[in-house]
């Protein structure tokens, strides 16, 4: 014990020594600086790194005088440190997202009396019927756009490509697509990680990919071939919360999300939403696809006693699990991503919403849902109308460019705000929609 009090004594002696030292140091700097004008004081604070770490003991010395010379002279500190924000190293304009390269020259344009427009869709397995919906809804806007003439009397084709299968196989199709087919450009369905594949092809050999995905990242890359139609997991994540928390001034939410890459990234995004809102997180509920058991999922769900129920799942998922959350929970709001938005009986789709584009006119979306439903017996997801409006799109770019990928891409990133049936659609130099996103309820 003796020993171990003698340490100590050892031990605050040259503590007390440096803390005597440091006070005179402060008190000679205070003393030389209130001669000084605040002005200068001011300016010389800025100009010092603002963490601490970054100084060497020297200048720490110098920053921690001036602070104390501040302080005495009465200017409010913070607002002086606040006025020095962090600098990213290097910003990309949106603007500067931009192809330079080849391939405008008329040496480079598709040969054929067809030009042909890839879809990369699941068209086998649990999937298929969404991906025959996607295919109904180009081949009804190639039917519809039949009337007016392509360049050199040629005529608008839709090629489909399944990319359902063991993994590799959506790479492949696109392959296929690029150097096969011969197409001019590739549209992707809502799958996010098919999306990120057709858009590294599509840098390397230069073709157009429209997407379906509301992956955020597949726009955030600075690639300047692909282009994104309908609102992102982040744009639809602040539609939910804001409603859910601001709007309905609830708390308790329950989020389902499955485990894959759509599930994650979109139950990431709702979580940053509900932070954003200084809100209590989406109490998280992970989803297998390949072993569903809805019962199961139906009693963790119920066991949260949850005031609305957010689905970043497939639509299979939903399809199985919101027949027995209605019997269950009859008026709990419900809020589904895009892929969830399933085919469901009427009684089923109380108080259920999606997020959407905002249209301008509602005339194109009745009739598209009209002629949909007559033609298939069903009505039309929201996916199949953005299928249905990136091939008019696709159209009507290429009366003006002819068969040529690169000519196609300038006039996609110069595409003025077109409406249609999914809702008003235009793009931003990186490849977003600019259209409005706002909520909309299933009936």
């Amino acid at each position: 014990m003796c020993n171990f009090k003698f340490q100590i004594s050892n031990f605050k002696s040259p503590l007390k020594s440096q803390i005597l030292n440091f006070k005179s140091l402060l008190k000679s700097q205070i003393s030389n600086l209130k001669s000084l004008p605040v002005a200068l004081l001011r300016s010389a604070l800025l100009t010092l790194p603002a963490r601490s770490a970054d100084l060497p003991s020297s200048r720490f010395q110098l920053f921690t005088a001036l602070l104390a010379g501040l302080l005495l002279s009465g200017v409010p500190v913070l607002p002086v440190l606040a006025q020095t924000p962090a600098q990213p190293y290097a910003v990309i304009p949106r603007d500067a997202v931009n192809y330079a390269g080849p391939g405008r020259d008329a040496s480079y344009d598709l040969e054929g009396t067809e030009i042909k427009i890839g879809l990369l869709a699941p068209l086998a397995g649990s999937e298929a019927k969404d991906g025959k919906a996607l295919l109904q809804a180009a081949q009804m806007a190639v039917e519809d756009d039949a009337a007016i003439p392509l360049p050199q009397g040629r005529r608008l084709r839709i090629v489909p490509r399944d990319q359902s299968g063991p993994w590799g196989r959506a790479s492949s199709e696109i392959v296929h697509l690029v150097y096969e087919d011969r197409a001019v450009a590739i549209l992707t369905s809502l799958d996010g990680a098919s999306a990120h594949l057709a858009e590294q092809v599509a840098n390397k050999a230069g073709i157009p990919i429209l997407t379906l995905s509301s992956d955020p990242t597949t726009t955030e890359i600075n690639l300047p071939w692909i282009f994104r139609l309908g609102p992102t997991d982040t744009e639809q994540a602040r539609a939910f919360a804001q409603d859910i928390y601001r709007a309905r001034r609830l708390e308790r939410v329950v989020l389902l999300a499955e485990i894959d890459h759509d599930g994650r990234v979109g139950g990431e995004e709702f979580q940053k939403a509900a932070r954003a809102l200084n809100a209590p997180p989406g109490i998280q509920l992970a989803i297998s696809p390949a072993e569903p058991s809805p019962d199961s999922v139906l009693t963790q769900i119920m066991a949260q006693s949850p005031e609305a129920l957010v689905f970043w799942t497939g639509h299979e998922t939903a399809s199985e699990l919101i027949p027995r959350i209605r019997r269950a929970l009859p008026s709990l709001p419900i809020y589904l991503c895009r892929e969830a938005a399933p085919e469901l009986a009427s009684a089923d789709l109380q108080n259920i919403w999606i997020a959407g584009g905002r249209p301008a006119d509602r005339a194109p979306s009745e009739e598209f849902q009209s002629r949909y439903r007559a033609r298939t017996g069903t009505a039309p997801s929201a996916a199949a109308a953005q299928a249905y409006d990136a091939v008019r799109i696709l159209a009507i770019a290429l009366r003006r460019t002819g068969p040529n990928r690169a000519r196609l891409r300038d006039a996609l990133a110069g595409l003025s705000a077109y409406s249609g049936a999914s809702g008003v659609i235009a793009f931003d130099h990186a490849g977003n929609d600019l259209g409005d996103v706002t909520l909309v309820r299933l009936y």
